[in-house]
């Protein structure tokens, strides 16, 4: 029996770490992705799968193109594509910024994601199999103040993942997306104190999330339990409503 192997993109950050280590505990071999932050590697030493790592900047369509196609040669079976990769921007109204951001933004948030869906189906449509789970946002489904690029980009993500689960399911292949609210993770790490408890006012479960609670839903995304899930865009928000 082959075991399954996930690939995760955005790898190095606090979703991508949990979502592996969950991931590996049960039982898949693991094709990381990482940018910038490297991936330390013995923190999966204990869970007895193989665990590769690819430098890739996600922005970059040749880029993915060659890591994918490495992934697939290195891996026996790939299952499933976690495409968590993503940046996030300064809280700015939006005629401040500036051309570069917005295009730097929406080229590894939106066109990263929709390049690693593509090469990703290539492998899946071969073998009639397989699960892309995209990841977005809260923000993707009500928009945000001063982050309407981030926004866009992730509404863009919901609607990606709609249009393809269509194009693919009579294929075997399932594609769904999570959009996470607050997660505490390096990314939401610049929020005071203050900041968070104004914030968990408007969440009723008064918290915010941790990286493994969207770790567990993408598992049970990708597991058998899902296998009727498709086109479906996971709200793990606490309940928060950003406008009543």
């Amino acid at each position: 029996m082959l075991k399954k192997s996930v690939i995760i993109t955005g790898a190095s950050g606090g979703i991508g770490i949990a979502t592996a280590k969950l991931f590996a505990q049960n039982g898949y071999n693991l094709a990381l992705t990482y940018n910038k932050n490297k991936i330390n590697t013995k923190a999966f030493s204990a869970f007895n799968v193989d665990v590769k790592t690819y430098k890739l900047d996600i922005s970059n369509a040749k880029q993915v193109a060659k890591v994918f196609d490495n992934i697939f040669k290195d891996f026996e079976y790939v299952d499933c594509l976690i495409a968590n990769a993503g940046i996030a921007e300064p809280e700015t109204m939006l005629i401040e910024k500036s051309d570069e951001e917005i295009k730097g933004l929406l080229d590894t948030n939106l066109f990263g994601t929709i390049i690693c869906n593509r090469e990703c189906l290539k492998y899946f449509i071969e073998n009639k199999h397989g699960n892309i789970i995209n990841i977005a946002s809260i923000y993707g489904e009500q928009g945000s103040c001063c982050s309407a690029p981030y926004s866009a980009s992730k509404a863009g993500i919901i609607a990606l993942t709609q249009s393809v689960a269509k194009e693919v399911g009579g294929l075997g292949i399932r594609v769904n997306s999570i959009s996470p609210g607050n997660i505490l993770t390096p990314m939401t790490a610049c929020y005071s104190k203050e900041d968070l408890q104004e914030l968990h006012k408007q969440i009723p479960l008064n918290r915010s999330g941790q990286p493994e609670e969207i770790a567990s839903t993408a598992l049970f995304l990708a597991s058998n339990g899902a296998s009727y899930i498709t086109g479906a865009n996971i709200s793990v928000n606490g309940g928060a409503v950003l406008f009543e």
